[in-house]
Order: structure tokens, then C-alpha cells, then sequence
């Protein structure tokens, strides 16, 4: 029994110190954070490590109660921002994914959206509509059904915020890919869901 409760405790110790790495070394890579977490705690069983989700777990409360009111901004801010680019392309039924929508953002972190389109070109004459310089590549996605797939990334800067805008094929918007800290189809948030979110948020600020 001790010596399964100890298991526990280290585990929790390594997405807690793998946390705080992330927090305060600029958005590192949850799996450099969890190898560099587990050397300082002289950690050397695979069985130990924590799940991706137990270290963004600890990275949300690390960040509430060190980073509390300030990060909160921050974060609404992303969120304000992420509404103004979802109206931007809401030709394209945007969704907001990743630490912006689940409150894990820290200083770098893009805004990330996903754009369904029936052609790549689509999504680029817009951004060239819009006299909006960008940055193109592919991305490897994974699926629960049909393995890894590449799949176009446009990349801009709007402002301090970098943007991201994965663009998938109409098709997909009820198969996502898998998210990369979960391991599960990605939960995407609509237009929507995302403004209450923020009203939420600035409500919140206003009441404390």
C-alpha cells in the first residue's frame, strides 16, 4: 500500500515540476518537459511518468495560483483575439483547439484554428484578399481510423499573437484528428462557444 501511494506521489511530483517547466521556459514541448522533470526527480521508470493530460492538468493549476490575475488576462486577451480571427474566416466554420480554449496559453502560444475547405487555394486567395503575408507547410495529423495524414498549415503573425489556421476538408469536421496531448479526436470549440467563453472570463475578472 505505502509503496503504491509513493508511486502516485512521484508521478504527481513529475507533471507538477514537468508544469512548471512548460510555465516558465516558454511553452516547452510537453514531452522534453516530462524527460526533464523526470531527471531532476531522479525518475528512471517508464511507469512513473505522467500522461500528457495529468501535466497539462498540473500546468492549468500552476498557473492560476503563481500566475493568477495576470496570466487570466493573458488570457482573455488570446481569447478576445481568437473571436476576432474566427469572424475573419467564418466562411470556413472555424473551430479553436488547444490551449487557448482549454486555459493553458502562456506567453507564446498561437491561436490556433481549424478552417474546413473543399480546396487548400480557397483559404489562400482569402489571406491574399486580405493582404495578409503568411507562411505555408504540412503537418502529420493523426486519426483514429485511417492512420497519419498530412494536412496544409497557414502561419501569420496578427499583430504580438501568431496565428495558425489548419485547414482540413469538409469531411472531417465530424472525424477530427487525434490531439496531440490526449490522444483523442480533438475538441474543437465554434464561434460561438468561444465568444461566451471569453464573456465568461471577463466577467469573472470583473467580479474579483
Amino acid at each position: 500500500m505505502a509503496t503504491r501511494s509513493s508511486n502516485r506521489s512521484l508521478k504527481a511530483r513529475i507533471a507538477v515540476e514537468a508544469a512548471r517547466l512548460i510555465a516558465e521556459q516558454g511553452d516547452l514541448p510537453f514531452e522534453q518537459a516530462r524527460r526533464k522533470a523526470a531527471k531532476r526527480l531522479n525518475c528512471r521508470d517508464q511507469r512513473q511518468l505522467p500522461e500528457n493530460h495529468e501535466i497539462e492538468q498540473a500546468l492549468r493549476e500552476h498557473r492560476m495560483i503563481f500566475q493568477g490575475g495576470e496570466d487570466q488576462a493573458h488570457l482573455g486577451r488570446l481569447r478576445r483575439n481568437a473571436v476576432s480571427a474566427m469572424r475573419m474566416f467564418d466562411a470556413f466554420h472555424p473551430l479553436l483547439v488547444g490551449p487557448i480554449l482549454v486555459g493553458t496559453a502562456g506567453r507564446h502560444t498561437p491561436i490556433t484554428l481549424i478552417l474546413f475547405s473543399d480546396t487548400v487555394e480557397a483559404v489562400a486567395m482569402d489571406l491574399l484578399e486580405r493582404k495578409i503575408p503568411w507562411q505555408q507547410q504540412d503537418v502529420l495529423l493523426d486519426y483514429t481510423d485511417r492512420g497519419s495524414v498530412r494536412r496544409p498549415l497557414f502561419l501569420f503573425q496578427a499583430g504580438e499573437d501568431p496565428v495558425e489556421l489548419l485547414v482540413l476538408p469538409p469531411s472531417d469536421r465530424h472525424n477530427l484528428p487525434l490531439d496531440p496531448i490526449e490522444k483523442r479526436p480533438r475538441k474543437g470549440a465554434s464561434l460561438d462557444k468561444v465568444t461566451a467563453l471569453f464573456e465568461a472570463g471577463q466577467r469573472l475578472s470583473s467580479d474579483t
